[in-house]
């Protein structure tokens, strides 16, 4: 979490080694990402990128995208993705999506955009402000979908509300593009004053200290 510009999707882009840093190393299970094969390293990850791209496609092509990807999983995907609803109210797997999406809402684009995130089954999945048209109630559905059936995934999340990431076991606060707070939510409410500024601001000072199942 921080504020626009702080770099939290550069942290993605280094990850999925859009470009390579500057100093120093990015690793996954202890191996430099610059000695992985493009494409298995980008096969790791699921990710909705803050304006990721809907294709004039059908919705089944557009959450596929090239993979190898039955109906099934496609339509579990969109379960999990709080999608499936609208796909069905639109006519199913076969109805048309329009360039960049624009027969769809906002919140109808994010689920598709979160359900081609989820179909793989990713080891790592990477959500950058990928819920910020949903509802608070569709949001909360969703990340308890994602708690029960990505249990084995890393997922990381940059979000602008604290809801979606209080529950996160390790949360990381930036500020022009440095590190100013790591730990629970509990932990920055007491030690990070720009957390706890968020935390307030968005879901009032007593809900913001509460600790959280």
């Amino acid at each position: 979490i921080g504020a626009t510009g702080a770099g939290k999707s550069t942290i993605i882009r280094l990850l999925m080694r859009y470009y390579d840093v500057s100093e120093g190393s990015v690793k996954i299970d202890g191996v430099d990402i610059r000695d992985y094969a493009t494409s298995d390293l980008r096969a790791k990850f699921g990710v909705v990128f803050q304006n990721d791209t809907l294709f004039k496609d059908t919705i089944r092509e557009n959450i596929r995208l090239g993979r190898n990807l039955t109906d099934e999983q496609l339509l579990e995907a969109a379960r999990r993705a709080q999608a499936l609803e609208f796909i069905e109210e639109q006519g199913g797997l076969d109805a048309p999506v329009a360039i960049k999406g624009a027969n769809l809402s906002g919140g109808q684009k994010q689920r598709l955009l979160l359900a081609r995130a989820l179909a793989g089954d990713p080891d790592i999945l990477l959500l950058d402000d990928s819920s910020s048209a949903l509802d608070y109630r569709t949001d909360s559905k969703l990340r308890e979908e994602i708690r029960l059936h990505c249990a084995d995934a890393t997922k990381i999340i940059i979000a602008q509300r604290i809801s979606s990431i209080m529950h996160a076991e390790k949360i990381m606060v930036l500020e022009n593009g440095n590190v100013i707070g790591m730990g629970t939510h509990e932990e920055l409410m007491e030690t990070c004053p720009l957390y706890r500024e968020i935390g307030e601001s968005q879901i009032g000072e007593g809900l913001a200290k509460e600790v959280h199942a």
